[in-house]
């Protein structure tokens, strides 16, 4: 990881010490803050002690990445002194294989986001992730109090000025470089091992002055993560939009009760109306169970309804009529006429089936098609029913 060494005016951070908070902007020098004054809309973190934050990276397998938030406390388990249960673990991904993992007290990281408010959501991050750092540098801030040091894309520390030497020493790698910004540049130097004082690039400065050549807020080391994770403002959003909340409510209760008003008048009158529909149904057919009066009327007048295709009954009555008058011994025992279909269905009683087919001739003759569907003789009578067609 290689970041480009570029100044940043606008980082600002906030760090808690024994009096509380003190202000740290870019290149400027450290003032005292009070509480009350966080709300004021600039770009900050807080940045916490890096001796109680532990950063270390991890190798993690593609199957384990699902479920790393669950694991991290039981794969640290024996690399860490304090039970599992009493830790916060943060982590981000590096890339595919890797990932960076910061482990905090959860009685600091209450003791921190109480310091700032509950409605303060700005990332928390190691001091030390402040500094600046490129590949094979290492970058320390000789403090009062003790030397911040980053030696890693994701590793930072803050130990006493006696034990810088025993940490250099342990690394893996030996520097390039080594960026130190202080006050004395003696005695900063005497806090490194001699071999690498010939590495060593001195800067007048603190943490203020580091600052200036930090890239960016890192955001993506927040551990602001899991039960700390930065909640919705919603007291805030409250006091914003609570007139508003209350205006809509007061809208509503009015426009529920002109609406119940409403459907209570508009059943009223359909009450009355199914009454009238009923009524005027009686009227034309005083028997049966009323369903749906409209529909059983429709279906009704549909009934006796002439179409395009209907044909006059009395006329064809008249011809019928003729046709078997001339039939001796011929008896007609029903007769149904089907306006929409155009034709008759005669139910007849003849002496013969030569009688039957005689008067079938003598409505062909009158230009009436017809058809015989079914005969039968009984008691030496011959039962017939003969479809005639309209011409």
């Amino acid at each position: 990881m290689t970041t480009a060494m570029t100044g940043s005016s606008n980082l600002t951070a906030l760090r808690p010490n024994a009096g509380g908070l003190s202000l740290w902007r870019a290149g400027r020098s450290a003032v005292p803050l009070d509480p009350e004054a966080l709300g004021e809309a600039e770009s900050w973190v807080l940045a916490v002690p890096a001796d109680r934050v532990r950063m270390t990276q991890l190798t993690v397998k593609p199957d384990e990445r699902r479920h790393l938030v669950q694991s991290l406390p039981y794969m640290l388990e024996e690399a860490v002194i304090d039970p599992v249960e009493t830790l916060h673990f943060a982590h981000g991904f590096v890339d595919e294989d890797h990932c960076w993992v910061a482990v905090a007290s959860r009685d600091d990281m209450d003791q921190w986001i109480g310091g700032l408010g509950k409605e303060q959501q700005s990332a928390i991050v190691s001091e030390a992730l402040l500094l600046p750092w490129q590949d094979g540098e290492i970058c320390l801030v000789v403090e009062e109090a003790g030397v911040i040091i980053r030696y890693g894309p994701y590793q930072g520390a803050r130990v006493e000025h006696d034990l810088v030497k025993t940490l250099l020493e342990a690394l893996p790698e030996q520097p390039t470089a080594v960026i130190v910004y202080g006050n004395d540049q003696g005695a900063d130097g005497g806090l490194l091992p001699p071999e690498l004082l010939d590495r060593m690039q001195w800067r007048q400065g603190d943490f203020s002055t580091a600052m200036m050549l930090t890239p960016a807020v890192p955001g993506e080391f927040n551990l602001r993560q899991a039960g700390y994770a930065p909640r919705l403002p919603l007291q805030r959003w409250w006091q914003f939009w609570r007139a508003s909340v209350v205006a809509l409510g007061i809208a509503i209760v009015l426009q529920v009760g002109s609406d119940g008003l409403q459907y209570q008048r508009l059943k009223s009158e359909n009450t009355a109306l199914r009454t009238a529909i009923q009524e005027s149904f009686r009227k034309v057919n005083p028997r049966g169970a009323i369903v749906d009066a409209e529909k059983q009327l429709d279906r009704q007048l549909a009934e006796y309804a002439v179409g395009d295709a209907a044909i006059a009954f009395v006329p064809l009555l008249d011809e019928l009529t003729q046709a078997i008058a001339s039939a001796p011994d011929m008896a007609v025992s029903s007769i149904n006429f089907s306006a929409r279909a155009g034709e008759v269905r005669l139910d007849l009683s003849a002496p013969s089936y030569e009688a039957v087919e005689e008067l079938r001739e003598r409505l062909t003759s009158r230009n009436l098609p017809n058809e015989l569907e079914t005969s039968s003789q009984r008691n030496q009578r011959v039962r017939a029913r003969v479809r005639v067609k309209a011409s």
